[in-house]
């Protein structure tokens, strides 16, 4: 008999009798950790029912333990030590023996600020992507981004900039909960300029048919392209064309180019100053380009010591760049030309196998 009155009075205890309304409500404020989070009880009896009833007490669980046993009045406060959502309580009991509880979870902001970027290059956007670790509602953190270029700030969570010019800029995000719980973060940038790209030419660029052309980039890089596909620092010329090439430094390039012409014979002998005696079947051996209109043509050729390595009284543009049966280095040798018109021209041919 005992139980069932228990039962009787624990049912009355937790469950409002008809018609009679018991509201259960609190407000807090939002803070950032470290702060105080303020509680105010909002509850309420509906009076206009029999019997009348009031709320005679109402207790809090400001930790989610279950335990109605951090204050009685209206209004409280506590310290959380650590962010996140706590489970916070409120219980009221009326005069005529009704209970009612609410939770709530109740937010303790707390944010880290980071982002990484990468360095970049004169016109290429520098990117930044913000890693901020948020405890809250991600959704009213607010950024303000400060460039370190003097230029307007940024407010978006991920900007990209462009810098006016080459150096190491100080970047700096603020992250904020609403102009609360603010903090900052600050990183060297660098910004490389586009390397200037100087090519030099073994000849004019204007040459004649039997001409060689060597373009050589000046400078060290991290690599160079050719629009050649070529991706060494010296090419060879042979067509008329326009060529161009590509120089990186650190990931940033800067580019170069220029035009070969090539033109007929003129009135003179046209003497190639370059062969390429590898076997290839193209420019193997050494060439007067208009021979036939000056020929017979007497040639000699020597070494940067001043030894013959080549002489013909009547040249057939058939010296394949050998001495004495075996094949000479690659180097520049000299030589002297007298035709029929016995006029003495000379000059350097370089040979590159």
């Amino acid at each position: 008999m005992r139980k069932f009155l228990l039962a009787i009075i624990m049912l009355t205890w937790f469950l409002p009798s008809k018609g009679q309304e018991l509201v259960v409500n609190f407000t807090y404020t939002t803070v950032c950790l470290g702060g105080t989070t303020q509680f105010k009880s909002s509850c309420s009896v509906d009076t206009t029912t029999q019997p009348k009833d009031t709320i005679i007490s109402i207790a809090w669980d400001l930790h989610g333990d279950g335990m109605f046993q951090d204050g009685n009045d209206t209004v409280n406060a506590t310290i959380y030590s650590s962010p996140g959502k706590h489970s916070v309580g409120l219980k009221a009991i009326t005069k005529n023996g009704i209970a009612k509880a609410i939770y709530k979870l109740v937010p303790v902001n707390f944010l880290t600020p980071l982002f990484s970027t990468t360095s970049t290059c004169i016109q290429e956007p520098a990117r930044f992507t913000n890693q901020t670790l948020i405890y809250g509602d991600s959704a009213v953190v607010h950024y303000l981004w400060r460039f370190g270029d003097g230029s307007m700030n940024s407010t978006a969570k991920n900007p990209t900039h462009f810098y006016p010019g080459a150096g190491t800029y100080r970047v700096t995000m603020v992250a904020s909960f609403n102009d609360t719980c603010k903090d900052s973060v600050s990183h060297s940038l660098k910004v490389t300029g586009n390397p200037v790209v100087i090519i030099d030419y073994s000849r004019d660029t204007v040459m004649h048919r039997v001409d060689t052309l060597i373009a050589s980039v000046r400078g060290t890089y991290d690599s160079v392209r050719w629009s050649t596909n070529e991706k060494t620092y010296t090419i060879l010329i042979i067509k008329a064309g326009y060529y161009s090439v590509e120089a990186f430094n650190q990931s940033c390039s800067g580019q170069a180019g220029f035009n070969v012409t090539v033109t007929e014979p003129g009135p003179e002998p046209v003497i190639a100053n370059l062969f390429t005696p590898n076997g290839d079947g193209y420019n193997d051996r050494w060439e007067i380009l208009n021979l036939s209109d000056f020929k017979p043509c007497e040639v000699n050729v020597f070494n940067r010591y001043g030894i013959e390595v080549f002489s013909s009284s009547n040249y057939n543009n058939d010296w394949d760049g050998t001495f004495n049966g075996k094949k000479l280095e690659n180097d520049t040798y000299y030589y002297f030309v007298r035709c029929h018109n016995q006029i003495l021209y000379k000059g350097n041919v370089n040979i590159l196998k």
